[in-house]
């Protein structure tokens, strides 16, 4: 199956699928918990703003992956000091305050009938791509370990990307911070 990889852009960032399209976990820390009707409009506008204000800054932060009936999957990464929640998981060794460090927030295929075919591979790729060209040094993302639906991706497409894992976290167990250097 093919698929095609877009930057998200002032144009298509309203095309960012659900559920990622109006998740802000890893940007507003208070916004957590149900959502209805209503706040998803408003969450999906913030998550528009927190992108616009962050490709200016920043650069390229995230990709959505398009197959035969649309957008599938999407990723997003940027420096960690962007992304407030990453505080919560305690990890004492993420590098929050180097420009030159990535964060991968999210990299999901959200259509479970394309998982296992390569699309989050791709997507994974393609950051890797863009964020040496951008001349960062390194990426880093959380993973759950003993499962692979997690919003950045099963731990497995990591360390099989190359990988390595980084810090087991204290506070959870079942996560661990894993970094590529670049």
């Amino acid at each position: 199956m093919k698929a095609s990889i877009r930057d998200v852009t002032p144009e298509n960032v309203k095309g960012i699928p659900e559920p990622c399209k109006a998740c802000l976990y890893w940007e507003n820390p208070a916004l957590k918990g149900g959502q209805s009707p209503a706040e998803k409009e408003q969450f999906a506008a913030q998550k528009a703003a927190w992108f616009l204000k962050t490709l200016k800054e920043f650069g390229n932060c995230g990709k959505i992956v398009c197959a035969n009936s649309g957008p599938v999957g999407y990723a997003q990464y940027s420096c960690a000091g962007r992304l407030p929640n990453t505080l919560e998981y305690g990890a004492e060794k993420l590098e929050t305050a180097d420009v030159k460090v990535a964060f991968i927030s999210c990299l999901y295929i959200v259509n479970e009938s394309f998982r296992g075919k390569g699309f989050g591979e791709k997507l994974l790729d393609e950051i890797v791509t863009d964020l040496k060209k951008r001349g960062f040094k390194a990426v880093e993302t959380f993973v759950r370990k003993g499962s692979s639906n997690n919003p950045s991706g099963p731990m497995q497409l990591y360390l099989k990307k190359g990988f390595y894992v980084k810090e087991q976290l204290k506070a959870d167990p079942d996560f661990a911070l894993v970094k590529m250097n670049l």
